[in-house]
């Protein structure tokens, strides 16, 4: 059922990359993970979105620990799958281009070409969209995923939200740009065909960027930062970056007007670095 909201903000909460590994529950991929959901809790959120990258290594127990802890708070949740969710990564000690990556199956409770509605001074939409590619760290958009986009936004108008794992433009990082949406031109030439679309939600990046990639177009790139850890933006080589975890809050008033932030935790204190749009 769509979630109506004519009289206050809907908030979505964007999490990305928790790469959940180790003892559940316990490992300190984990940890940093209810570090950040805990805090967001408290953003009074309407949507859980979460945008890749999930589990490090399919591990099937890993998911249920995770869906678990959405579901109780009984506040409706989306997923997408990003390359880790079906990309067993081997070696991780290892230089990145030396590791091996070993095809997995996605979690049956991913979603793909999925369309979710709610209302916030307009109508709006979600559309959810599968980059990952098993057994490869880039993204790619399969040709029936790009038409079920276009037919999607041909025949449904409202204001639109797009949510991927890959982002789908260069964000100055050379390395994890390698590993973009492959078929981002192709990306684009749907987005450029339908004004209504607002926003586009990745993870991949391990970054905080807002982009506008069509200057005649309205549409705004949001990347995300990571629950686990950041990597470090702008430099060709692969680094961590000494930054704390955090997620996204975007926010859609009942004016249809949409802005956003980082809500950043460090330790057990938090503060946020604002952005609107």
């Amino acid at each position: 059922m769509p979630n109506i909201t004519n009289n206050h903000t809907f908030n979505i909460v964007q999490l990305s990359d928790l790469h959940l590994t180790g003892d559940i529950g316990q490992a300190p991929s984990y940890q940093r993970f209810l570090a950040v959901f805990q805090t967001a809790k408290h953003l009074n959120p309407d949507l859980w979105l979460l945008t890749g990258d999930l589990v490090n290594d399919g591990n099937s127990d890993a998911y249920d620990w995770l869906f678990n802890q959405l579901q109780a708070t009984k506040i409706p949740y989306l997923a997408v799958a990003g390359n880790h969710d079906v990309t067993h990564e081997i070696g991780i000690h290892l230089a990145h281009q030396e590791r091996i990556h070993v095809p997995i199956l996605p979690d049956r409770r991913l979603k793909n070409c999925f369309r979710y509605t709610f209302q916030a001074g307009h109508d709006w939409q979600i559309l959810l969209l599968n980059s990952s590619v098993s057994g490869e760290i880039f993204g790619l958009l399969t040709h029936e995923t790009l038409l079920w986009l276009d037919q999607t936004l041909t025949t449904h108008f409202e204001q639109t939200i797009i949510a991927l794992h890959h982002h789908p433009t260069k964000v100055s990082s050379d390395w994890i740009d390698a590993h973009l949406l492959k078929n981002h031109q192709d990306f684009w030439c749907v987005i450029k065909k339908h004004a209504h679309v607002h926003t586009i939600l990745c993870g991949h990046v391990h970054q905080v960027h807002t982009l506008h990639p069509l200057p005649a177009h309205q549409v705004q790139l949001l990347s995300c930062p990571s629950t686990d850890r950041q990597f470090m933006p702008f430099v060709d080589n692969f680094q961590i970056a000494d930054t704390p975890a955090g997620c996204r809050m975007i926010q859609i008033d009942n004016k249809g007007i949409v802005s956003s932030y980082i809500q950043i935790v460090q330790n057990t204190h938090s503060f946020c670095l604002n952005n609107a749009n």
